[in-house]
């Protein structure tokens, strides 16, 4: 059969189709947790947010992190993308297979609720599903294509939220809500698969074992990223749920819900860079462009949202999830600040892994999991889920500093202080228009510091028009 558009490369439009996914993948995380929050309370949403990260964790072990090196591979030579694409369907079908079994095993021996098991099975096959349909994916974003995955992501949320809103109106508990994440597997595989079959590929697909070795082989520093990454976001809801209680869990959860949903618009610049990064090799000022431009978007974004963050905490806390979540305003206020943070590491991280550079990104990481594991266990038995807040933000600074040293020598020059400073200005002065404006509904005051932000940052040169041109040729 002829491949429709083997190897062709989009001429723009991808980081749009990438953001329409990502903000319906955003809305879906959003309303999904505030659903969750009112209907089960503090503590039904600990027992919840306790078996996300438990599948979360082992979720390393479905893909091994191997569509980044699909991206990758894809991207520099795409008469490759057959075969990786049924190599990697095999080995992340042979993967999740293997993680599933793991998560339900362990999940019997920490816990052994029925309510834990049955969720963690669903949780489980979900995460298969996610990581087969990464694939195609991967080979998507590599020639550009990324509409034609944006798909099979707006749909599979789409039919998540509807899902869990009838479940928890039926009272199904729980369980109900990774019910409905395998309904979102299965409707983003779907159309994900039929997308890539009808517009990228529709040569015969065949592999060997050899080759699943190999692929499994060298995505071995991607999964070991993923693992050690996994560990430090994670550990902390896991040590709270041993050390303390589901309803020291839910806190916690409430509070770091808005902060990991954050960086998907991060995610999203990235991944649309992605694979103009990895052509970039060998050629610092390319490589500085990106990154600069990158950077700059980043910084644009999250340095707003974390003073905003900061200044409204707890009326965000109990518009999202009732009075019942105000106690979730301390660890969230502490936790803001990491937010520009994490947006730089993101762009950071996927620089050095397009550059053939993902053992200093796992090493990174592997440090970040080891001091986030130690400072819980000092911090978490006396101060709970403040505790838990503050070495995440210890940790996140950590990572900063890490990333910041090993992408160097890979570009010239960032402009990171004039950046922060046209940044900051603007968000100077939206803090102070916060605090000085009367108490008012808090998406008035969201929508008051935003236009004071906008105006403020066109002035300062923190955005300009001609910026979002630039993303529209992505």
């Amino acid at each position: 059969m002829s491949t429709p558009s083997k190897g062709r490369v989009g001429r723009g439009g991808n980081l749009i189709a990438l953001g329409i996914a990502q903000l319906f993948r955003l809305g879906a995380g959003l309303i999904v947790n505030v659903m969750v929050m009112r209907a089960l309370g503090v503590e039904g949403f600990g027992v919840y947010g306790y078996v996300v990260t438990l599948v979360g964790l082992a979720s390393f072990g479905a893909t091994m992190g191997m569509a980044r090196l699909i991206n990758r591979e894809i991207a520099r030579n795409p008469e490759r993308g057959d075969s990786l694409v049924a190599t990697g369907l095999a080995a992340a079908g042979i993967l999740s297979l293997v993680t599933g079994a793991g998560i339900v095993a362990v999940a019997a021996l920490l816990d052994g609720r029925a309510m834990i098991l049955q969720a963690s099975a669903l949780g489980a096959v979900a995460l298969g599903l996610r990581s087969l349909s990464a694939v195609p994916e991967a080979a998507a974003h590599a020639h550009r294509r990324m509409g034609l995955s944006s798909r099979g992501q707006v749909f599979g949320r789409i039919a998540l939220v509807t899902l869990t809103a009838a479940l928890l109106w039926l009272r199904f508990g729980v369980v109900a809500v990774f019910a409905a994440q395998v309904l979102d597997g299965a409707v983003t595989l779907g159309t994900i698969w039929f997308m890539y079959r009808r517009h990228i590929s529709r040569a015969a697909l065949s592999t060997s074992w050899a080759a699943i070795r190999s692929l499994v082989r060298e995505s071995l520093p991607f999964g070991l990223n993923l693992l050690f990454g996994s560990v430090y976001l994670t550990v902390d809801v896991l040590l709270l749920a041993w050390m303390r209680d589901d309803t020291e869990v839910g806190i916690y959860r409430g509070a770091v819900m808005l902060i990991t949903l954050f960086p998907i618009i991060a995610n999203t610049l990235t991944t649309g860079l992605f694979p103009r990064i990895a052509r970039c090799a060998g050629q610092p000022e390319e490589t500085s462009r990106e990154l600069r431009f990158a950077t700059r978007v980043l910084l644009a974004i999250s340095v707003p949202a974390a003073v905003g963050g900061m200044l409204l905490a707890e009326p965000l806390m109990i518009l999202i999830g009732g009075e019942e979540f105000s106690v979730s305003a301390v660890p969230f206020f502490v936790m803001a600040p990491l937010l520009p943070l994490r947006f730089l590491n993101n762009g950071y991280a996927t620089t050095l892994s397009a550059l053939n550079r993902q053992g200093d990104r796992t090493r990174g990481v592997f440090g970040a999991a080891i001091l986030n594991l130690l400072a819980n266990l000092a911090v978490i038995p006396e101060y709970g889920a403040a505790g838990a807040a503050a070495t995440t933000l210890l940790t996140e600074i950590f990572l900063a500093v890490w990333f910041r040293w090993r992408v160097q020598p890979l570009i010239t020059e960032l402009g990171l202080w004039g950046t922060l400073l046209r940044v900051g200005l603007p968000a100077a002065a939206m803090a102070a228009a916060l605090i000085v404006i009367p108490p008012l509904p808090v998406l008035v005051s969201v929508a008051i510091g935003a236009l004071v932000y906008g105006g403020c940052g066109l002035l300062s040169g923190a955005w300009h028009p001609r910026d979002l041109k630039r993303l529209r040729r992505i």
